[in-house]
């Protein structure tokens, strides 16, 4: 008796903290080192004010610049206007320094960040232009 006690305590301990979270949804926000806001306007000209913007976690974009992968910093990024092209987005980016560039994206990828009624997730399809702040 005192065999199964001991084996369904040390079941319960490692049970701990494995239940799931209600009320949630998309990707969870990720904290990072780097925190980020920006003005956020969406296809349907509605505008959103957001803190901790990241793309999965990560503060930098994903992209393609020709045949190359490339990841740019939100730090580097003063807008970035989305253009939708078929199966991808077209991103212009104006770089802090002024200087544009043009990178595509995928259109379900997914920035994420908070407002100050709540979390806000928006994929790269849906979104008209990023202003960083």
């Amino acid at each position: 008796m005192g065999k199964i006690v001991l084996i369904l305590i040390a079941v319960s301990l490692g049970c701990l903290g494995m239940g799931g979270t209600t009320g949630t949804f998309g990707p969870a926000i990720t904290e990072t080192d780097r925190l980020f806001r920006a003005q956020v306007v969406d296809k349907s000209n509605k505008s959103f004010e957001v803190q901790n913007v990241t793309v999965d976690g990560s503060t930098y974009l994903p992209a393609m610049a020709g045949s190359a992968e490339a990841s740019i910093d939100f730090g580097k990024i003063s807008v970035a206007r989305f253009y939708v092209q078929d199966d991808r987005v077209l991103v212009r980016v104006t770089l802090v320094n002024q200087e544009e560039m043009d990178f595509f994206v995928q259109p379900g990828t997914r920035f994420v960040g908070r407002t100050e009624w709540g979390r806000i997730s928006l994929r790269a399809g849906d979104i008209k232009e990023i202003s960083f702040k």
